[in-house]
This record gives structure tokens, sequence and C-alpha cells, in this order.
């Protein structure tokens, strides 16, 4: 498949020479007769046109995505000259019938994103002997754009601007053809198999060296950092290419599978260099290079087949999908990026409300071996004052069912039922792993094969097929839900290392719908749950995604990555570009999946990017800790490191109030919580460019710390707005970069001016007792407003309308905070509420405490005012 694109020229290709040769205006559609098929401009809302362009008879009769009733906007259709307009009440489309390329402008007639001249194409392909298209879309992209999204990599990319990717499903690679621009437009590519995101076409001819080929010894790779020495039954390739012009060419590597090294050498030079036990096969990289010859270093697994591939940097972005039926692509614009994912999810799903319990700290580890083993840990947890509501058993419990067996081995877990109920009393929730390559040997693998619900030739269930989902549930339901379980950790729903290409699916051909396993094994057990419990909200973590998974209560995380500072650094790029995607729920195994050993529980340096990880964790959507054959309890790595964990856990619990009131505006706004500087500063391009820094919601700037041994970190402050030190109190000018004290227990964290920040008391658990007493803080210095959110905390009656609202408004002209009238109502809500309202200004004083003027309010649900002197 890598070599694909060498042969594309000898094919017959519709691109360039396609010609307008007549229109028809549908009720739903503006339909494009051209030499060769037919185009359709499909409005989907006032915000969002589909195009399609079929040739043939080839259609792809499924929609995964886009599965909402939405009634279709009104539109209009007129011809201006050489073009033919298709107008929304918030876009436009404007199709030109000389050069076949359309623009997209907003509702003030400015052009936000353009086609390329050319660069819509249709190359007929096969595969698996079944027909199908190269489908290939090129639009223009201003040098000062930046383009972000597209799912979790681990290349280490922000600004994704000509950056080559291949977008296939493994460990720790999450692949979501959605891409966000600052210009304000989203992308969807609407395709389900493979697809290359900017590729490079040109490749370079690559040679083994006889002194690697798979023997476990030593090969010396010289860069100009040093000799580098490779092991471990990898090779070395090396090659020369030449480029004609000075410029900032794109690199991919792709290694054919994963593999355990990265490593790009140019002109001795190393471009790209990381290495874990598991790594995607591909990688992508831009870097500067002289007009004329350079050679090039490369080191694989010896059972590997690396193709390495450039292209000059251009100003465009391209998607290319060889296993296609039609081209297809939805482009969505907005005045910022809620309005665009907004859009994004009324037509592929929203996002319902996970459970209280679930925004608080999720204990995981490699492994619980017992029933006993997993309660005797929550009481250590309550016995030291470290909060905690979930904990999670991870595979092999299954003991003599065979793997992936969804049933407990009663050898080690004689009285599962016993064991969560003991659980439940101690307020934890219950959290287990999940896979679909259960053992077809076993008892319950019985009821797939008398189906036939297995892939053929494959350890997966065929999950595409209806009956397959509700056996899968079945068997969950049997064995685990009905026992207690409280949520799911679907392990390896890519399937695990792209396991669709080459097999037969109930849907048909693997690589058509090569990116979609993980949407349906979502889906199966999302709609499984609720059909049995509505008591309950679906809560799922899960390995991978696809388009449109976010109306199943999923949660992701970032795949068995390494430990150190590099892969630290680029999980905080992966968490923001994923967030761009419309999937608002992310974490990471804190501390790393794979850990240094037994080490790691007295080594200090260890303790620094253990502690500094965790308090970046505070301030992810969902706050877990895991690793490989490690204790990952606090206590383990000494009273420093514990103690420091309780400072961050205590913090995130009295955060509560204002996380689950975000999770709500998730719910109900299309918001995201994990929000990088361009949902909120897309005008500040000094924002643009920070990439380890964020809003967690709306008021918190989050900048965690990237590197060891530093006592302060330069931290940039968004221009147009105030911002307080939160841990001081001090006011700072926006627009400019500060120096952040970093001591070893606390995050550089600021709050922007004009935030109405609630607090609620430290508690060991979400749901300890309703938020009726709260600390409100109001970060004075600008107006600003909050809603505060409640309901009963878990089931779906908030879905019937049981909640209630709180809104909050700050007056800074006035001087006045307005509490309004409440609105709604749930059962067991509180009767009334105690708000110590807290003013934050600029002469505030020093310390987490803020000792600064507090009032006490009682508040029965009417309207109140309060006025600041």
């Amino acid at each position: 498949m890598n070599r694909v694109f060498l042969f594309l020229l000898l094919m017959p290709t519709i691109g360039a020479a396609q010609s307008y040769t007549g229109h028809r205006l549908q009720t739903d559609r503006l339909s494009v007769s051209l030499t060769d098929g037919v185009m359709d401009i499909i409005p989907l809302s006032d915000r969002a046109v589909r195009v399609q362009w079929h040739k043939g008879q080839l259609k792809e009769e499924r929609e995964l995505i886009f599965t909402e009733k939405v009634s279709p906007p009104a539109f209009s259709v007129n011809e201006a000259g050489s073009k033919l307009v298709l107008k929304l009440k918030d876009m436009s489309v404007f199709f030109d019938k000389r050069s076949g390329t359309i623009d997209y402008r907003d509702a003030r007639g400015k052009i936000f994103l353009s086609e390329k001249a050319g660069g819509r194409k249709l190359t007929e392909s096969s595969v698996a002997g079944e027909p199908c298209l190269v489908a290939e879309q090129r639009f223009i992209s201003p040098a000062d754009e930046h383009v972000f999204g597209l799912g979790q990599f681990q290349d280490g990319q922000f600004n994704l601007r000509n950056i080559s990717r291949k977008l296939i499903q493994v460990n720790s690679q999450i692949a979501i053809p959605f891409l966000y621009s600052s210009k304000g437009y989203g992308i969807l590519w609407h395709q389900y198999g493979l697809t290359y995101f900017n590729p490079a076409d040109n490749i370079v001819s690559l040679e083994k060296q006889n002194g690697a080929t798979g023997e476990n010894k030593e090969v010396e790779v010289t860069t100009t950092s040093g000799t580098q020495r490779v092991s471990q039954q990898q090779s070395l390739y090396t090659g020369k290419f030449k480029v004609e012009r000075d410029g900032e060419y794109s690199f991919m590597l792709d290694l054919g599978d994963m593999d355990s090294r990265h490593l790009l050498i140019i002109d001795g030079v190393s471009c790209i260099d990381q290495s874990n036990l598991w790594l995607p096969p591909a990688v992508g990289t831009l870097t500067q290079l002289k007009a004329g010859e350079h050679t090039v270093q490369v080191v694989c697994r010896a059972s590997n087949k690396p193709v390495l591939s450039w292209n000059m940097a251009e100003n465009e972005t391209t998607f290319r999908s060889p296993n296609a039926r039609a081209l297809d692509y939805v482009v969505f614009h907005g005045k910022n990026a809620d309005e665009v994912i907004a859009t994004y999810r009324n037509l592929s799903g929203n996002v319902p409300m996970l459970p209280l319990w679930a925004y608080g700290f999720w204990q995981c580890r490699e492994r619980y071996t017992s029933g006993k083993h997993l309660v005797s840990t929550v009481e250590e947890f309550r016995k030291r004052n470290l909060p905690v509501d979930v904990i999670v058993q991870d595979w092999q419990y299954w003991g003599k069912h065979g793997w992936g067996v969804p049933q407990f081995d009663t050898t080690n877990y004689p009285d599962p039922a016993g064991f969560i109920r003991q659980l439940h009393d101690l307020n934890a929730r219950f959290s287990i792993s999940v896979w679909e390559n259960l053992d077809k040997k076993s008892e319950v693998a019985k009821d797939y094969i008398s189906a036939n619900l297995y892939i053929p030739n494959s350890p997966w269930i065929d999950i595409f097929n209806p009956a397959t989902q509700k056996t899968h549930w079945n068997a969950l339901d049997k064995n685990l839900f009905s026992l207690g379980v409280d949520s799911w950790w679907m392990d390896a729903t890519e399937p695990e290392n792209d396991a669709l290409a080459g097999k037969q699916t109930w849907f048909g051909t693997g690589e058509f719908y090569r990116l979609t396993y993980p949407l349906f094994v979502s889906k199966a057990v999302y709609e499984g749950q609720r059909a049995t419990n509505d008591q309950k909200r679906v809560t799922i973590l899960t390995r991978s995604a696809f388009a449109g998974q976010q109306r199943f209560g999923t949660i992701n995380w970032s795949g068995d990555i390494g430990w150190n500072w590099d892969t630290f650094r680029r999980q905080i790029k992966a968490g923001l570009n994923f967030s761009l995607t419309g999937m608002p729920f992310w974490t990471t195994d804190i501390g790393g999946f794979f850990r240094p050993g037994a080490t790691q529980y007295t080594d200090e340096k260890y303790h620094e990017i253990l502690t500094r990880w965790f308090q970046w964790g505070a301030f992810n959507p969902v706050f877990r800790i895991h690793g490989y054959q490690t204790e990952t309890e606090p206590w383990k790595y000494g009273e420093k490191v514990e103690s420091d964990m309780r400072k961050m856990l205590n913090l995130r619990y009295r955060l509560l109030p204002y996380i689950y009131s975000e999770g709500w505006q998730v719910s109900s706004k299309g918001s995201t919580m994990m929000r990088p500087l361009v949902m909120d500063f897309s005008e500040d391009s000094r924002a643009l460019a920070q990439p380890y820094e964020y809003m967690f919601g709306r008021a918190f700037l989050v900048a965690p710390v990237t590197e060891a041994g530093i006592k302060e970190s330069s931290v940039y402050l968004p221009g147009g707005n105030d911002w307080y030190d939160f841990w001081t109190g001090s006011r700072l000018k926006g627009g400019q970069t500060v120096k952040a004290k970093t001591p070893a227990d606390q995050i550089p964290l600021f709050v922007k001016a004009g935030s109405i920040l609630p607090l609620g008391k430290v508690t060991q658990y979400a749901t300890v007792k309703a938020m009726d007493s709260l600390e409100i803080r109001v970060y004075r210095g600008a107006n600003g407003k909050f809603t505060l959110y409640a309901d009963e905390g878990d089931n779906y009656n908030y879905e019937k309308g049981k909640y209630r609202l709180i809104p909050f408004t700050w007056n800074e002209q006035k001087n006045i905070l307005t509490i309004d009238a409440m609105k709604g109502d749930y059962p067991d809500a509180p009767g009334r509420y105690v708000f110590d309202v807290v003013w934050v200004s600029r002469s505030a004083g020093k310390g987490d405490s803020l000792p600064v003027r507090k009032e006490s309010i009682i508040y029965n649900g009417a309207r109140i005012q309060v006025k600041r002197n």
C-alpha cells in the first residue's frame, strides 16, 4: 500500500481535466455534472456543507458518522458570471465553472477556504479484487495558518500544517480525519479507510547494510550529537536523495508495522528519534534542506521494511484515501472553534454526561490480582485521606477461562458481586478491562462461534454485525455488569495493530472500514447498557476512536506509552490535538505505561517526572494513573511524593463543582473542556504557537512543567486579558511571557480576569455530599459569568430536565455580583446554598488561601445581588 503512489500516474485519473457540463438544483442539494461523474454540494446546516463526487456505480451505502436526523437548512442557488453560488445563512459556496474549484466564504463574503486548482482527483484502483477509487483533495493553506486535530499521534507535532501523516488505528495512535484551522473552519474528510494527510510522494531508495541483518549485536550510527549504538535485532538502512531548491521539506518514515524505534538521520542530524516498546508504524516531520544531494540513515526492526518519502512543503493541505468509493468531505465554519465543533456534534451526535464520580481520581495499575487486593487498596486510600473514586481491574482476571474472556476466575475472585459491593460501600466505583478477541475455546465464546460472529481468520469478533453487538453486550451483562460493574475499560479497540487490513467483515472488505472498529465497540456497550439499566451512566474508557464516537459516552487514553520527558511532552500535544476532533474526554497513563522498573520507587529523578505528570493529570478531563508491572499507589513512592500528590488530589476535588459544570457545557452547548489556545485566542499569533499551554474550561490557563530540574518556567499569557496567578493571587497583564515559580508541589496555573470560580470542600470522593456549600471566587478585572450545574450525579434523568442551573454574573463597572433565580430541579436537591464569596483583585494576598475579603451569602433560589465596595 505504501508504494501505490509509484504507479498512480499509470492509471486513469479524473482531476484537473474535469470540466463543468451542467447543473441541477434539487430540494436538498446542488448537483454539478462534470465530464466524468456528478459532484453534489449538500447543505447540512447553516454552517456545514458536504461535497460528494461519485464516478460510475461505486457508492458507499453506509452512513456511519452523521446519524442525527437534522432538517436541511434553507439555501438558495444563483449564477454570477462563471460562478454557481450556493448561499446559506452563515456561509456560501462558490463553484467556478471554468476552473472547477470551490471557494468557501463567510456571511460577509470573505473567503476562509479554497480548493486548489486541479487538486480534486479520483483514480481508479482496486483492493482485494474489488473496484475502488483513490480519492484526493487539495486545499490552499496560507502561510500564517495553523492546523490542528486528526486525532492522537505520537509524532510530537502540534501545528500540523505540511506534516505528513498516515491515518490508521494502532496502539497509542488514534486516527480521526477531522481538522480545525486557525482560520475558523473545520474539515471532516469523510472516509472510513486508510487516509494519507499531506502525502509525501518522492521515495528515497534505501539499502540495507550488511552489518545489521537482525543479529543480536550493536551497530554504530554516527550523528552530529555523537555516536548511537543500535541493537536488539534492528537494521540500518542508508540512502541518498536530491532536492532542487532550498526550503522546508516534509518527510514520512513508514516502517510497515509497529516498531520500537523511530530514527531518521539526514546529513548526520537526527530528525526523528523516539524509542518505546510500541511505536506506530509511520511518523512524519519537517526539516530545512539546502538544494543538492543529501544522505539518510534509517534504523528499524529487522523484520520491517522501511519506506522513506518526502515532498517540499507547499501552501496546501491534502487528503488522500487509496480505498474509497467516492470523494467525500464536509466543511464547517463558525465564529470560533466551539461553533464548528458544536455543529459537527449536532450532526454526528452530542456528548452524553459522564457521571460525577468519573471526574474524580481513577486508580489503575497492571495489575490487581484479586477482589481482596482491590478492596484493601481502596481502604488504604481512605485511611491515608487520599481522594479516589474509581479503581480499575486490568486484564487476566479471567484466569482459567481463557484470554480475553469477560468472566472472573473464582480462584482469586471467589465472590465478584461481594467484593464489588464492598467497593461500593467504600464509595468507590469499579471499572474493568474488556477485550474483543476472547478465546475461541472458551465457554463464553460458544455463542459467538455458533453464529459465525468472528471475523474469518482473525481472533477479533466482527463487531460490525448487529448480532455480534447484541451477543457481546449479553456476555458482558451476564458475567460483569449484573455483578455491579460501573465502568468499562475497552482495551485494544483499534482492533489492535490495524487488524482489519486484508480481512472480510460483515460490512465487506476490511480496507473500506479500516478506521471504524472502535466506533462499533463503543456503540455495542453504550446501547446495550442503556437498554439494560438507565440508572448508571455509560462510562467507557477506550484505546481507540473514530468520528462520531463522542455520542457513546467514551473517554480515550493515549495507549502504551513510555515514561521519559520527551514522551510526556508528546502526550500534551497529542491530547490537545485530540480535543479538537470533537472528542471531549481524554487522559493518559500518568507516569507512563512502560516505567523504569523497580528503581522507580526510590529514584528521585523518576519521582520528579511522575509528580509533574500527576500535576498535569489533575487538569486533564479525566484524572487517571496507570503503569505496567507497577504498584502505582501514591504511598509506594515515599512520603514526599505522596504529600505532593495529595495536594493535587485535594485541589482536583475542590474543583469538582467547576469541572462538573464545564461537563454540562460540553453536553448541552457543544463545548470542549481541554482547550488548545486556538479555541479562545485565535487572533493572538503567539498564543497559537504554544504547544504546552491550554485552557481547562473557560477560567484556567494550564502550563505544565515539561523539563527536569527547573525552578521557574516561562508562560505566555494571552493578550486582551488580565490574568491571576492561582497560587499567589497576583494580577498580571496579558500579551506577555512571565516567569512562573515551579516548586515541586505545584503546576503553573493562571485564572483569567472576569472568571467566577466555584470551589467545594476537600472530600474523599465526588459524591460525599451535595454541592450546597461553596466558595465562589470572583476574579476581578473584567465582566464575567458562570453557570453552576448540578443533578443527581448519575442516571439519565437530566435528559428529562431533572437538573439545576444557578447563573452567576459579575459586572466589573458596577462592582455587582448577581446570582440569578435558580432554574430547574431534581430529586433530593439542596433546599438552600451557602456561598462564601471571595473577591480576588490586584491587592490580593499571597498564598493559596487568598486572605482577602469574604462575604457569606445564604441563597434560597431567588435572585440576589451582592455589591463589592
